[in-house]
C-alpha cells in the first residue's frame, strides 16, 4: 500500500477534485455546520487501499484538516472513489454504467432500505457527495476513520463471522424486496449484474482463456476424470450459462443484490458491519449473493460441513428481517429457499473458474487482470501460476468434491427442482 501523500493547501489552485472547495459542502455534511463556521486549512490524498482492492476505480483516501469559526480545529477523514482508464475494465466501465450504478444505490437506494428499518440499520458508509461531469468520483465516509478494518483476505471467515454477514445480507434482502412491493421496478441500471446475456460476447475471450486455462490445469494435476468429464461440458464460454442462470424470473424471491460479496467488499466494526462495492448490484435471485458469499468467504471446512446450516440461518434471519419490516408475507419459506439454491447451485462451478482463482491469487502476488485475459504465452503462463497457487489448489480441490456431490458441477439451466 503507498503512503505517499499530495498535500494540497488552500493557495493552490487545483483543477478537479483536488482542492479545498471541493470539500467544502462534504465537511458541512459531516460535520452539520454552514460552510461559513468553518476554514479548511489544507487537504492530503493517498491511496485509500492497495492497488487490488479497487479493480474498476482508483480509491483514495483524503484527509482535511478543519478550523472551526472559535478557533478549535480538527482532521477529517474521507474516501474519494474515481473513475479512471487506468484500472480493470476499460470501456466496460462505461457500457455498463457501473458508476452511475453505484452512485444510485448510495445516494439513493441504500438510504431508503436504510429508513424502512428506521435508521437501526445500516448497510454502508455514509454517501456525501458524486460528480459526473467533467471527472466522475464519488466521496464518502472513511470507515477506517469510524473504526471499521477489513479481514486478512488470504483467511477465510469463520463460522461465528459468517453467520453475521448472513444476518446483514438477509436483512438487504429484505428491506430491497419490501421496497420492490412499496415502489414497483429498480431503475434500469439494475436490470443485470455480474452476468448478463448483453455482455457474453464481451467476456467471451476472458472467461475462454480462464476456463480453458483451469481446465489444462486440473489435468495436468491428474484431477480426477470423475469431476474433469462433467467439467468439460461446460461449453465454450461458461459465461453464457451463468447469465442465462440468473436471467429474471418472476417465480423467484428476487432481491436487490449487491452483486460482489467476498471478504474485501465486507468491513467490521466492533458490534456491526457494514457492505461497500455497489458497482455491480442487480436486481434478481438472491441466491447469487449468498451462494457466492458462502463459496468465495466462508472457511472451507464449514462451506463442506455447515452449508445446509447456513441456508437454514439465512432464511431464519430473513424471516425475522420481514417480521421487523412488518412484511412476513414476502418471505419464502425454508423449503423455495433451499430449492432456489439447488437450481443456482452451478454458480458454485463457475466461481472456482475466476473469483476463487483471483481471490486466493491476491495474497501471493501482483494480481494481474490485463494477464488474466491475455491470450498471449505471458497470459497462459500468468494463468498456469493462478491455477497451481498453494492456496487455490487447497480450496478447489476441497470444494470440487463437495460441489459434484450436490449437484451443482452440472450446467442445467431447466430447473427440475420445484418447492412443493
Amino acid at each position: 500500500m503507498s503512503v505517499d501523500r499530495e498535500i494540497v493547501t488552500g493557495e493552490v489552485k487545483v483543477d478537479g477534485w483536488r482542492n479545498l472547495n471541493f470539500f467544502k459542502d462534504v465537511v458541512s455534511q459531516d460535520l452539520a455546520l454552514p460552510e461559513k463556521e468553518f476554514q479548511l486549512r489544507h487537504l492530503s490524498v493517498a491511496d485509500g487501499t492497495d492497488k487490488q482492492s479497487g479493480f474498476m476505480s482508483l480509491l483514495h483516501r483524503v484527509v482535511v484538516d478543519v478550523e472551526l469559526k472559535d478557533g478549535i480545529s480538527m482532521r477529517r477523514s474521507y474516501i474519494v472513489k474515481e473513475k479512471s482508464n487506468q484500472v480493470f475494465g476499460g470501456d466496460l466501465v462505461d457500457k455498463y454504467n457501473v458508476f452511475e450504478k453505484e452512485i444510485e444505490a448510495y445516494q439513493k437506494l441504500i438510504p431508503e432500505l436504510e429508513k424502512l428499518f428506521q435508521y437501526k440499520v445500516k448497510f454502508g458508509p455514509k454517501f456525501y457527495k458524486a460528480v459526473t461531469e467533467p471527472f466522475t468520483v464519488m466521496v464518502m465516509e472513511d470507515l477506517v476513520a469510524s473504526g471499521y478494518s477489513m479481514k486478512d483476505c488470504g483467511n477465510r471467515l469463520d463460522l461465528l463471522d459468517s453467520k453475521l454477514v448472513l444476518s446483514k445480507l438477509a436483512k438487504f434482502h429484505a428491506a430491497s424486496a419490501v421496497y420492490f412491493k412499496q415502489n414497483g421496478a429498480f431503475p434500469k441500471l439494475f436490470k443485470t449484474g455480474m452476468y448478463s446475456e448483453e455482455a457474453a460476447d464481451d467476456y467471451a475471450a476472458y472467461i475462454g482463456n480462464l476456463y480453458n486455462s483451469f481446465k489444462k490445469c486440473l489435468t495436468e494435476r491428474n484431477f480426477s476424470s470423475h469431476y474433469l468429464d462433467i467439467i468439460n461440458q461446460w461449453g465454450p464460454n461458461p459465461y453464457v450459462a451463468g447469465a442465462k442462470l440468473f436471467r429474471l424470473k418472476c417465480d423467484d424471491f428476487n432481491v436487490l443484490n449487491h452483486g460482489d460479496l467476498w471478504m474485501n467488499n465486507v468491513m467490521f466494526g466492533d458490534n456491526d458491519l457494514l457492505m461497500i462495492d455497489f458497482q455491480i448490484a442487480f436486481h434478481g435471485s438472491f441466491t447469487f449473493d449468498l451462494i457466492e458469499f458462502i463459496i468465495c468467504t466462508v472457511s472451507v471446512d464449514h462451506v463442506i460441513d455447515k452449508f445446509d446450516e447456513l441456508i437454514e440461518y439465512y432464511h431464519q434471519e430473513l424471516q425475522d428481517a420481514f417480521q421487523t419490516l412488518d412484511y412476513p408475507e414476502l418471505s419464502p419459506t425454508l423449503e423455495n429457499v433451499q430449492v432456489d439454491v439447488e437450481n443456482h447451485g452451478f454458480l458454485a462451478g463457475i466461481l472456482t473458474i475466476e473469483a476463487i482463482a483471483m481471490i486466493s491469487y491476491i495474497k501471493v502476488g501482483d494480481l494481474s487482470m490485463d494477464l488474466m485475459s491475455s491470450p498471449d504465452a505471458e497470459g497462459e503462463e500468468f494463468r498456469r501460476k493462478l491455477y497451481r497457487n498453494e492456496k487455490y489448489v487447497d480450496v478447489v480441490d476441497r470444494l470440487l468434491p463437495f460441489l459434484y456431490d450436490r449437484g451443482y458441477l452440472k450446467c442445467s439451466l431447466d430447473f427440475p427442482n420445484q418447492a412443493k
